[in-house]
């Protein structure tokens, strides 16, 4: 699998506009779209946001990042069964991809396909499926966002999924999912707010832990219920020497 820049593969769309797809989420997605407005906005690339219902307003269309293209979830796959020959060019901004439905919607896109995948298990994956495109490795859309490290702070948050990517029984008492009540364009105040007041984040959601990670929080990342937190913390989030990856939650 290739690992290719992310902004250096954009910079050939610099100065233009393009039609931009950017799907429902929760507040941690937001980390996602606001990383993506700063890596666009560098690049001089204005966006034209869509949805399921709009017209084409550009040749070319980028998708945002996430985790939609799975099983869980249809609105980035139902986007495109209702566009497979729309746009001249599709880019999928890093993603994690799994099952066979979202392999059948992408392998019938007629569109110059350009898909960048999170972490090594989704790229082993569609390396192996698709059938044309391009597939790159790169990091989560997060990272370009940038905070002022904050280790100090007082406690233990206890964030952890109340949604069907929960593996856990029982959850803590003192749980706070601060994802749930947000949304994917949200601005990021609110969430840093929560994030600074603690020493220790313990959490499923891949994108508290990275925003916490970012603002030099201790970190303990847990399994959601497939693999896509094991797999972007062994590909991007392992560097960082405030966070770890634990198997099991005790309670």
């Amino acid at each position: 699998m290739k690992e290719l820049d992310l902004k250096k593969y954009l910079a050939k769309y610099k100065n233009t506009n393009v039609d931009f797809y950017r799907f429902p989420g929760n507040y941690g997605d937001s980390l996602i779209w606001h990383g993506t407005k700063k890596l666009l906005s560098s690049l001089n690339i204005l966006e034209r946001t869509v949805d399921i219902s709009s017209p084409k307003f550009n040749d070319v269309l980028f998708i945002d990042g996430g985790g939609n293209l799975v099983d869980y979830y249809s609105d980035v796959r139902d986007f495109l069964i209702k566009k497979p020959s729309l746009y001249k060019e599709i880019v999928i901004l890093p993603h994690t991809i799994f099952g066979d439905k979202q392999i059948e919607v992408l392998n019938n896109i007629s569109s110059d396909l350009t898909v960048f995948c999170r972490e090594k298990v989704s790229a082993k994956f569609l390396e192996n499926k698709l059938t044309h495109g391009k597939v790159y490795l790169w990091h989560d859309c997060a990272f370009y966002n940038e905070f002022a490290q904050i280790p100090e702070g007082s406690g233990t948050l206890n964030a952890f999924r109340s949604d069907i990517e929960s593996v856990l029984s029982k959850k803590p008492e003192s749980n706070k999912d601060v994802s749930y009540n947000g949304y994917a364009t949200k601005p990021l105040d609110e969430l840093i707010e929560v994030l600074q007041k603690y020493i220790q984040i313990n959490t499923d959601r891949l994108h508290i832990a990275i925003g916490a990670t970012l603002l030099g929080k201790q970190v303990k990342l847990f399994p959601n219920s497939y693999y896509k937190n094991k797999a972007v913390f062994d590909y991007s989030l392992k560097r960082f020497p405030n966070i770890s990856f634990v198997e099991k939650f005790n309670n």
